[in-house]
């Protein structure tokens, strides 16, 4: 009976020691995630050879002011991540990337010279659905990714106006577009 309580003790100090070092471990960042990543986006491009050539994509990129959190009044501004989950946000960013991953594509000429990359973009849409701002946060190190990242955006504009339940004046939204060569 004594050794039959001393086995149930010991697993249930074991099972409490690991919930302890699991949930340590998730507060530590010890998880899978990428802290150093604050926003991330999974649109990603491989060039389908039948696809078309763009246009010549030589936009000039635009210094823009930073653009500041508001949180009150018809002035408010709210920046997200375009993969965002917050169900606040979650449908329109769903109908947004639908509509921007519509309009990109591999540009032939990045795909003949083996060009590959990321490029983080934030774009900011108004109330109304028009775009007013799009520029490159990080560039993915090939003009032509940028380029065809901007216009991706540019071309799939204007977008839905906001639902009601949004309180915003304009949304800030952060994605990364992965350019990515088979092997």
């Amino acid at each position: 009976m004594i050794s039959k309580k001393i086995f149930v003790i010991t697993i249930l100090v074991s099972l409490a020691g690991h919930i302890v070092v699991l949930a340590l471990s998730g507060f530590l960042g010890g998880g899978f995630s990428n802290g150093g990543e604050v926003f991330t986006v999974s649109l990603e491009k491989s060039l389908d050879k039948t696809e078309k050539a763009l246009d010549s994509k030589k936009n000039a990129l635009r210094d823009l002011p930073d653009n500041t959190r508001k949180s009150s009044g018809s002035d408010a501004v709210d920046t997200i991540d375009l993969d965002s989950t917050d169900t606040k946000y979650y449908p329109y960013l769903l109908q947004v990337k639908k509509i921007i991953d519509r309009k990109w594509s591999y540009p032939d000429d990045a795909f003949a010279r083996r060009e590959g990359g990321t490029t983080v973009v934030e774009f900011s849409i108004v109330e109304k659905g028009a775009l007013t701002e799009s520029r490159v946060l990080t560039s993915s190190g090939y003009e032509l990714l940028d380029a065809e990242s901007l216009h991706a955006i540019r071309s799939a504009a204007p977008f839905s106006p906001f639902p009601a339940a949004f309180g915003l004046a304009k949304l800030n939204i952060v994605a990364k577009f992965r350019y990515t060569l088979e092997k």
